[in-house]
């Protein structure tokens, strides 16, 4: 067998396991020239392995293999810049033989360095006496312990649950707390914008705010307390998010109609990525008082609405 007939017996069987080796009216080849393999129309493409290998012996045999099924008749809306330009991610940074690009390498340094800052550091005090926010602290003693005990930031410390006894409002409608969770960062820089503008819409609408508290070292249960302690109805928590390479300014946000009997975490509306790169902070701030207000009136959050 020469090396003519082998490529043609290569190419019957390829044909004959992913098409039907007939062109049809819009593929058919030029004289001369060889029709290129067609894929049959599945419902199912066809496994990732198969198509490789069809590619590999296509180009061996100097086929053209058309898009698998699976792309449809979907067309790419730009080049490589356009998709690029609408992401973050780190997508097509090249290399330098078997490695990432030094550019590539220092970025990651870059925003990896700036996570772990937002995780280790504190709100701004200046930010905290700006808005009028009163400190309160966790059971966890120190970052490291709210790290490995996440039970000990879901509860007020002793001194803390005094304070909101003593300077909390009483029985307010909305409850506005702030806990630095695992971005302190994402507080310093999001609630400048986000408290003045919540409550300025909140104090618009006749609602009854308590006393702002921050607190440091604290999961979003720990706001529970607060609530429960001052008579809230609702509960509205923002937290710093779990910062990741290109995030690490995100801050979330926990709606929640505090007055019920069995409380689950599914009672929870959730607004999360609030920040400049993600949900702008003011278009959070008012989706969160649309949220409050939503509460108060139908005396239910989360999955529950």
């Amino acid at each position: 067998m020469d090396d003519r007939e082998l490529k043609e017996l290569v190419r019957g069987i390829v044909e004959r396991e992913l098409g039907s080796g007939n062109p049809g009216p819009d593929q058919t080849a030029p004289t001369g020239e060889k029709p290129p393999l067609v894929v049959r129309q599945k419902k199912k493409a066809d496994p990732p392995e198969d198509i490789a290998l069809a590619k590999r012996v296509a180009d061996w045999t100097g086929d053209k293999l058309p898009p698998a099924p699976v792309f449809g008749t979907w067309r790419a809306a730009g080049d490589r810049k356009f998709y690029l330009g609408r992401t973050p991610a780190r997508l097509g940074v090249g290399r330098a033989g078997v490695r990432y690009r030094t550019e590539t390498v220092l970025s990651f340094l870059e925003d990896h360095a700036a996570a772990r800052d937002a995780v280790h550091s504190g709100v701004d005090d200046q930010v905290i006496t700006r808005l009028g926010l009163v400190s309160l602290s966790s059971a966890a003693r120190n970052k490291e312990e709210f790290l490995l005990r996440p039970d000990l930031g879901r509860e007020l410390s002793d001194e803390s649950r005094e304070l909101v006894k003593q300077q909390g409002t009483r029985s307010p409608q909305v409850q506005i707390v702030a806990a630095d969770g695992l971005s302190a960062t994402a507080l310093s820089v999001n609630l400048p914008v986000v408290i003045p503008a919540l409550t300025a819409q909140l104090q618009q609408a006749g609602i009854k705010l308590g006393t702002p508290f921050v607190i440091t070292n604290a999961r979003v249960a720990c706001g529970d307390e607060v609530a429960r302690i001052t008579g809230a109805d609702v509960l509205c928590l923002l937290v710093g998010e779990r910062p990741g390479l290109k995030s690490a300014e995100s801050m979330g946000v926990y709606v929640t109609y505090i007055k019920v009997k069995d409380f689950n975490e599914s009672m929870r509306s959730v607004i999360s990525n609030v920040h400049k790169g993600g949900l702008p902070p003011e278009q959070g701030a008012r989706d969160m008082a649309a949220l409050c207000l939503k509460a108060l009136k139908d005396h239910r959050t989360g999955l529950e609405q």
